[in-house]
């Protein structure tokens, strides 16, 4: 019954005033967050387009006895997984299924097999489209329905989860387990963007010691923007008084704060370390350009690396002969942080593990050769003798 007395009680009452901005949040989650999209929150968009694009841009490698398989011997299903798109947007996929829904589903058809019959070819379907079910009142075996196809797990298909508890049919995504937070967050965005455009907060305000009506309210309002557009001052004459609109500045302030405070909630809940890879502004933040590698890469290792690539190297390795498994190389993000590489790669040739040649190798130096000078810096060539 407290329920529906409430449900009156704001029917009744209406919405809070305007300087309200706790309840007016609580009556916009009450009004409008039935069916919201989370991705409509600014820094909930960036955490998934940061997540997704250092995930993809990782190379997946093949592994035996401790040692990378050299790159001719790396499997076609880890260099090339899906033939109609790049590998990058393959695990752009996977990664992104992962975060949306918690779930993802490799199809591995008949057709992309090879002479031994293990797969060549692994495509990441859409999970909108498919329906997991379990095989047996067991509740130890999936089947996966897709297009009128039905998908044997470890025969057909993988399916990759995160956040699946015990005996749970599925995974759930990170938005999921903060949806109360995001909730709040969300609402705290629709009200600040309904508020700054619907706010109705004149700038100056023009008061008279005497009677107006509408008619010449209005002249007088076109005649002050028309003559002080520009900034000019303004000479009032008698009876006439000009001032701003109080506490707007402090409502602004406060629903600033407010958004700052969604940005930080949301880089919590999410794992996003440091908070300012979201581009949001933090209090103290000192990320700049000389450490924005440091901080790509703890990311990688506080929540990319255990969430979302543990999971999937189990699967691709799978995928692979028994003797292999499958293995993110994370040069691509240590190649972003020059200083510290070349610190890393001074050490090694002083304790004698690394020789100039591997070096030259990994950054594709070739020190016989004389760089090519640029033809804008090359050097002037000597005019040719005139014969005499």
């Amino acid at each position: 019954m407290a329920g529906v007395w409430d449900g009156l009680r704001r029917w009744i009452v209406g919405p809070p005033s305007e300087s309200d901005l706790a309840g007016q949040i609580t009556y916009a989650i009450d009004q409008r967050l039935g069916a919201a999209d989370y991705m409509a929150i600014p820094a909930v968009a960036r955490a998934r387009e940061l997540i997704v694009s250092l995930s993809s841009m990782l190379e997946p490698v093949a592994w035996r006895n401790g040692y990378p398989l050299p790159s001719a011997e790396q499997p076609r299903v880890l260099v090339r997984p899906s033939p109609e798109i790049t590998r990058g947007e393959y695990l752009a996929q996977l990664v992104g299924s992962l975060f949306d829904h918690g779930n993802a589903v490799l199809w591995q058809p008949i057709s992309g097999r090879n002479a031994a019959g293990r797969p060549d070819v692994s495509i990441v379907l859409p999970f909108d489209d498919v329906s997991v079910q379990w095989a047996d009142e067991s509740r130890l075996a999936r089947t996966v329905d897709w297009q009128n196809r039905r998908l044997i797990p470890g025969r057909d298909c993988l399916l990759v989860a995160i956040n699946r508890p015990a005996g749970e049919l599925l995974g759930r995504s990170p938005l999921d387990l903060i949806a109360a937070s995001l909730d709040r967050v969300l609402a705290a965005e629709l009200y600040a963007g309904a508020w700054f455009e619907n706010g109705a907060v004149p700038s100056v305000v023009l008061k008279f010691d005497g009677t107006l009506d509408d008619t010449q309210s209005a002249a007088i309002k076109s005649k002050w923007i028309e003559n002080h557009r520009d900034g000019s001052p303004a000479v009032l004459p008698r009876g006439w008084d000009v001032g701003g609109v109080g506490g707007a500045s402090a409502v602004d302030s406060q629903l600033l704060e407010t958004r700052k405070w969604g940005a930080l909630e949301v880089a919590r809940g999410l794992g996003i370390f440091p908070p300012e890879l979201l581009l949001a502004e933090v209090g103290g933040s000192s990320l700049t350009y000389q450490n924005i590698a440091e901080a790509l890469m703890t990311f990688l290792r506080v929540t990319v690396q255990p969430l979302y690539l543990s999971p999937i190297e189990e699967t691709l390795s799978d995928l692979l002969p028994g003797t292999q498994s499958a293995r993110f190389s994370t040069a691509e993000v240590e190649r972003l942080n020059t200083a510290a590489r070349w610190t890393a790669y001074e050490t090694g040739l002083r304790a004698g593990f690394l020789t100039t040649e591997q070096i030259d190798r990994w950054e594709g130096w070739l020190r016989d050769t004389p760089p090519d000078i640029p033809a804008a810096l090359a050097p002037t060539p000597a005019a040719p003798e005139i014969p005499v």
